[in-house]
């Protein structure tokens, strides 16, 4: 058998040269430029450069003893343990068999149902990748796309370009008056085209009366900030009040479905993602997971999928009915699928998937199902009520783990709300987001956003009882005061001497009405 030490004695002394010359060079490289990533790339042909030397220095020495490091440890093994040589060369190859039956799968699994568009979309964008390493095609590809930017700019913007454009603060501020006027102009009577019906979605509702009931809630809360639930507790109520009629409508009676406000349709399918992959890479240990949804799923959840790495698999419409194509669902659920994506209904179409189907699809399969019913969340419990054919979308089915309501579409409510409920606490835990170590204090946030009511340091009683509230720190343990205009005057008042910072995570509770 081939020993450390005598396979140290057979490296040659040229090989250890260079060895060391290579090592200082990359130590010394590493303060220039980022050598790693050059590495990473070279790889591959570092390995096949190694393989071609050594192969064409055995050939060149016919003198030298071949002696392979792989079958002197099979020999060595056959050696000490006959049988194991067998056993392992047999687990090799069935598992590299079951490798590529998994591969051939999941290749048929994909072609299945593949469409026109999809094999036009990859051949136009190889087409033009191709293009853009042509010197002349490029240039000309670029003057094309300029000629497109400059008509896309003007079609937008044509009826401002008189106002002049700002690039820099000014030396000196507008004047009020000069800058509400400014507004009025910009405002123009773009209002007009929506007030007239002639535009899909965008306003809701827009009646005076209303508006002016949402105007007047802005004027009384504009400076309060979510994540400051002690200086504003009256936001925090009504978030949970939001959270909890929402999910009055859909669950159905069950005490469990809970939820968090966010920021719109968009955010609140992102978050739902996010919960699902958090929530199966816990259960299930899942580090490559999946997403099926539908060809009229809408872009939020391939814009979830790209920014949180997850794979999205797209299935095509029942012909027929335009629903989701469930067999479809059912071929493409693999060990790493976390959530079927499903609509009430879809953007395109205005049709309801088979929710129900989906749901026994899902629960057989052990994944979530969420549905985005951000456009009739606050139409079908109602329309379901008048009209018994309204097939069941919401928490009655067991299937369903999340949904997307918008409270900014037919609630009525102001742009910039929505609500993602979950079937439990358990589940919803898995979006928040917790960073225990961070110096300014304890962070943690429900939502995307900071600004939102999460987990917070509070305040230390001297200063609650002072009146103060005061971010508390940590490492070292200290308070944080971002100096305002609204300070001056007031340092008198500031509390000193020792503070005892008090933790307390609440997001649950800032949750609840």
């Amino acid at each position: 058998m081939l020993t450390v030490q005598q396979l140290a004695e057979s490296v040659p002394q040229e090989a250890l040269g260079v060895a060391l010359a290579t090592a200082v060079a990359y130590f010394a490289l590493r303060a220039f430029f980022n050598v790693d990533r050059v590495l990473k790339r070279l790889y591959p042909a570092v390995l096949l450069a190694g393989a071609y030397y050594r192969y064409h220095a055995l050939a060149a020495d016919q003198t030298q003893s071949e002696r392979s490091l792989l079958l002197e440890a099979l020999q060595s093994l056959r050696a000490k343990a006959p049988h194991a040589e067998t056993a392992l060369g047999d687990l090799a190859v069935v598992a590299l068999a079951l490798h590529v039956a998994v591969a051939v799968l999941d290749a048929l699994r994909k072609s299945r149902y593949v469409s026109k568009k999809n094999v036009l979309n990859v051949v136009g964008g190889t087409a033009v990748a191709v293009l853009k390493k042509i010197p002349f095609a490029a240039g000309k590809l670029a003057g094309e796309i300029k000629k497109i930017e400059e008509q896309i700019e003007h079609s937008l913007k044509a009826e401002s370009q008189h106002l002049g454009k700002v690039y820099e603060l000014p030396a000196k501020g507008m004047a009020d008056a000069a800058l509400v006027a400014l507004l009025q102009t910009l405002a123009g009577d773009a209002d007009k085209r929506w007030q007239d019906g002639l535009v899909s979605g965008a306003v809701y509702h827009g009646e005076q009366d209303h508006l002016a009931v949402l105007n007047k809630a802005y004027e009384l809360f504009s400076v309060s900030n979510p994540l400051h639930a002690d200086l504003w507790p009256a936001v925090g109520k009504f978030e949970a009040e939001v959270i909890a009629m929402t999910a009055n409508l859909m669950s159905h009676g069950s005490a469990d479905v809970c939820g968090t406000l966010s920021s719109g349709g968009t955010e609140s399918i992102f978050l739902a993602a996010k919960t699902h992959r958090e929530f199966y890479r816990h259960k299930h240990g899942i580090t490559q997971p999946e997403i099926i949804a539908c060809v009229t799923a809408h872009a939020a959840i391939d814009k979830a999928c790209e920014v949180l790495g997850i794979k999205l698999i797209k299935v095509p419409v029942d012909p027929v009915t335009l629903k989701s194509d469930v067999a479809a669902v059912k071929w493409n659920i693999t060990a790493n699928t976390i959530m079927i994506y499903s609509s009430a209904p879809n953007f395109p179409h205005g049709i309801i998937d088979d929710i129900e189907a989906l749901s026994k699809v899902a629960v057989a399969n052990d994944v979530g199902l969420h549905v985005d019913c951000c456009l009739g969340g606050f139409i079908l419990p109602f329309a379901k009520k008048l009209r018994a054919t309204i097939p069941t979308f919401d928490f009655e089915l067991p299937g369903v783990t999340s949904m997307s309501c918008d409270t900014h579409k037919y609630g009525y409510a102001a742009k910039g709300t929505s609500v993602v409920l979950y079937k439990s606490k358990e589940l919803r835990r898995f979006q928040y987001f917790a960073y225990p170590d961070w110096t300014g204090g304890l962070y943690v946030t429900p939502t995307l956003a900071g600004s939102r009511p999460g987990a917070l340091s509070a305040a230390a009683d001297a200063m609650a009882k002072k009146g103060w509230s005061l971010n508390a720190l940590q490492h070292p343990v200290s308070v944080h005061l971002c100096v305002t205009v609204r300070h001056i005057g007031k340092a008198k008042n500031m509390p000193a001497g020792p503070v005892d910072d008090i933790l307390r995570i609440y997001t649950d509770v800032t949750l609840k009405v």
